[in-house]
């Protein structure tokens, strides 16, 4: 994998998708806390940002990828007991999942320090 900003002259920060972010973020989260719903993650994500979140299909849509990869477990739920309506979904981490973040933090570690470095050379050449 390689995460070099010289790869894809289109993307500048991060130089990855949303999705690829929400991945990485939604494995995270999920070391440290046991299991989480959807509501979660997107509170996470703004704690995180201050104002951004992934788009709703995109968090689900990852949520579902993961699942179906075996990155995550699903299990089903509802909202409230006394009114069985909602359901919800509660996501876990599995041994795969785990395997996975730790290559994708060591990799993604490299591309977050490049990105710091420009954006500090920016700062420095711009506003000081």
């Amino acid at each position: 994998m390689n995460l070099s900003s010289k790869n894809n002259p289109k993307k500048f920060a991060l130089n990855m998708s949303a999705a690829q972010f929400t991945k990485f973020y939604v494995l995270h989260l999920l070391h440290k806390r046991t299991s989480m719903i959807s509501e979660h993650f997107k509170e996470e994500f703004a704690k995180l940002t201050g104002n951004w979140r992934p788009a709703p299909s995109t968090l689900l849509d990852t949520l579902h990828e993961m699942t179906d990869e075996g990155l995550l477990q699903r299990k089903e739920d509802y909202k409230s007991y006394e009114k069985k309506r909602q359901k919800v979904y509660w996501y876990r981490v599995t041994e795969k999942g785990t395997e996975e973040f730790e290559v994708l933090k060591k990799h993604y570690k490299v591309l977050f320090d490049e990105q710091l470095d420009i954006l500090k050379r920016i700062m420095n050449e711009i506003y000081q």
